[in-house]
């Protein structure tokens, strides 16, 4: 019974922790396209997309939508690319 109890506490314990770390994904990956697009050609058709998708991201992860936000980075991102 300690066990089971044990292992329940470690369990979610790791995943209180962990979800904040995913969360500052997004934050990273957005400075990451932000960096990008600023070397780039701001009046080409792809960095206008991408700065739509990245400010879109930032929407999602400021509402706390962190699985949507990454992947609209992620598509910036592979534009960019």
């Amino acid at each position: 019974m300690k066990k089971l109890v044990l292992f329940t506490v470690v369990t979610v314990m790791v995943l209180a922790l962990g979800a904040p770390a995913f969360a500052s994904q997004c934050p990273i990956l957005i400075k990451q396209a932000n960096e990008q697009m600023a070397k780039m050609d701001q009046n080409s058709a792809k960095v206008k997309r991408a700065k739509a998708l990245v400010e879109e991201a930032d929407r999602l992860h400021k509402a706390g939508n962190h699985p949507e936000s990454e992947k609209k980075v992620q598509e910036a991102l592979g534009l960019l690319m």
